[in-house]
């Protein structure tokens, strides 16, 4: 019989590999949602950048405030009710007025996207703080105040705004009381990116003052913080040559603009104080037929067919005026003096202040000079009082000191010698009295009066004969002097003068001695001034502008104290 037949086994079960049904791993679902994440990210930032865009386009499409800001125009409009300011004068009565005020833009900075401050500067150091914020109603845009915080410092602007009170006083401005909430801003000049000085290097002292050609320095991007008294961070201080290249930076500085200031009131109370003394002011040419007073040290230049010369001093023109009966006169201009002297205290040219006057005694004259030079001083004191202190903080020196009224310090040329043999360097223990004085030597006779008699102020009368011009009037007590006198400050001359020859025969024999020929173009004209008329006795003399307001704030050079220094290695700017 046959067997059954088994049934078929079933197939082997094939192991099962491992992972094949299990799904993702731990790790690649992490990584998975990472780079999800990332993706989300990415498609977020995307799509905030589009929105920004489009925000952004939106409200390009609809700022309000573009005819309140920009470059001024012919179209550029203020509010007619805005009143015109001067910061010198700004008070509690402007507080909340609309007003309007050209000025410099001195800083500008932003605060975030909406707020920007600016300093704008009138004159001096004449500043006051600006604010401007994007408001609601559109009148000041986001657009409006990054144009603002973008202006290139010392740019001309108008601006219109409201007074206001800052919550607090600010540091950085002389108007530190006030500030101006900007509602109007127009560029009428923009200053370049980059300045070749900036106002804060201006504002430092300078103390190089070679006339040598040197590199040019560099630029300065950027804005220093500047502060009421001139005191500033940044670069350090540029070199007069750099000071002259950059001539308006130069003078829109505070100490530059402070001491013009102070130059102008000089000039002034020179002027007022003669007229109340009786003195007519006249105007003496500057082209002349020959030199005003002999020597090498004039400028000449072709005249036509003839040469001419720069005058000198107006001498010859003073007493032309005395001559003819103006009894006392006085001038203010230019003079001109050929010296090829590099140093701090010379120039040439300067401004030059002379008077002259009929006399009965040489000292009247003297006296009179003397008194313009304290009235000067004594007043300047008071009324230059803030001038002169924003010039002490960046050039420190200390207070010009003045005798008492009554005890005026005068010593004679030979005394000034004797005092300088006695008490003064070994160097000039053999200076003799018949032989001008040097520079050193006028310094240190300066320091030895300043310590006997408490003063920077003092005469020395009667010059030597051979330290004086051929119309110097010698004394007739004693020829080997003259009437002649020099006064000074912080033992430096400023001022030259005394009596002068007014007999032509006694003029032509000082000539001769003074080996200039009576009868030489120019000097034969001046001789017979004396022929044609009576000439009364008549003294005076010459100050030098520049030297007086140099010395009394006590400057490293003189060239400070001018508007254009002429020296000669310099004829520009």
């Amino acid at each position: 019989m046959a067997e059954p037949t088994p049934n078929p086994a079933p197939p082997a079960e094939t192991p099962e590999v491992a992972g094949e049904d299990a799904g993702p791993s731990k790790k690649a679902l992490k990584k998975a949602e990472a780079k999800a994440k990332k993706e989300a990210e990415k498609a977020k930032r995307a799509a905030e950048r589009a929105a920004a865009t489009v925000q952004a386009n939106v409200a390009a499409a609809e700022d309000h405030a573009t005819g309140n800001y920009g470059q001024e125009t012919h179209e550029t409009k203020l509010s007619e009710d805005a009143t015109e300011i001067s910061l010198k004068t700004l008070n509690d009565e402007y507080l909340g007025k609309k007003v309007k005020l050209r000025a410099f833009l001195q800083n500008a900075r932003m605060q975030g996207a909406k707020m920007a401050f600016v300093e704008l500067r009138e004159t001096g150091n004449w500043a006051i703080q600006g604010v401007v914020a994007a408001n609601a109603d559109g009148s000041v845009s986001r657009q409006m105040v990054k144009f603002i915080g973008s202006v290139n410092p010392e740019s001309f602007v108008v601006v219109e705004a409201t007074v206001e009170k800052p919550l607090e006083p600010v540091k950085s401005c002389r108007v530190s009381k006030y500030e101006l909430h900007l509602t109007k801003l127009f560029v009428i000049s923009s200053a370049p990116a980059m300045l070749g000085m900036t106002l804060s290097t201006a504002n430092k002292a300078v103390t190089n003052f070679s006339d040598e050609e040197a590199p040019a320095e560099a630029p300065v991007e950027g804005v220093e913080k500047l502060s009421i008294s001139g005191e500033v961070s940044g670069p350090p201080a540029a070199s007069m040559l750099t000071h002259l290249d950059n001539i308006v930076m130069h003078k829109r500085s505070y100490v530059q603009q402070a001491i013009a200031d102070i130059r102008v009131e000089v000039k002034h109370l020179f002027r007022s104080y003669l007229r109340e003394h009786g003195f007519k002011e006249f105007e003496p040419p500057c082209l002349i037929a020959a030199a005003s007073e002999g020597g090498a040290n004039v400028f000449c230049l072709p005249y036509f067919e003839k040469e001419a010369f720069l005058a000198q001093s107006p001498q010859f023109y003073k007493q032309i005026e005395v001559l003819a009966g103006r009894k006392r006169v006085f001038c203010v201009g230019p003079v001109f003096r050929a010296e090829n002297s590099n140093t701090p205290r010379h120039m040439t040219e300067f401004t030059g202040l002379d008077l002259e006057m009929e006399v009965t005694d040489y000292q009247e004259a003297l006296h009179m000079l003397e008194g313009v030079l304290l009235h000067i001083f004594r007043t300047i004191k008071k009324t230059c009082a803030d001038e002169i202190a924003l010039v002490r903080s960046v050039y420190p020196s200390e207070e010009f000191l003045l005798p008492e009224e009554g005890k005026e310090v005068r010593l004679t040329f030979a005394e000034g010698q004797k005092l300088l043999r006695e008490e003064g360097p070994e160097e000039f223990r053999n200076v003799s009295d018949f032989e001008d004085m040097s520079t050193p030597q006028e310094k240190a006779l300066g320091a030895l009066i300043k310590k006997k008699y408490n003063t920077d102020f003092y005469v020395l009368d009667k010059f030597p004969s051979d330290a004086r011009p051929f119309y110097a009037k010698e004394d007739p007590t004693n020829p080997k002097v003259t009437l002649a006198y020099d006064m000074f400050m912080r033992g430096q001359e400023i001022l030259s003068g005394g009596q002068r020859i007014h007999d032509p025969v006694e003029l032509e024999a000082r000539l001769r001695t003074k080996g200039v020929d009576p009868k030489s173009p120019g000097i034969r004209e001046y001789v017979d001034l004396f022929r044609q008329v009576g000439a009364p006795p008549h003294a005076g003399g010459g100050i030098g502008l520049d030297r007086v307001v140099a010395w009394y704030l006590n400057l490293p050079s003189v060239h400070l104290a001018a508007y254009y220094p002429r020296t000669p290695k310099r004829l520009l700017p």
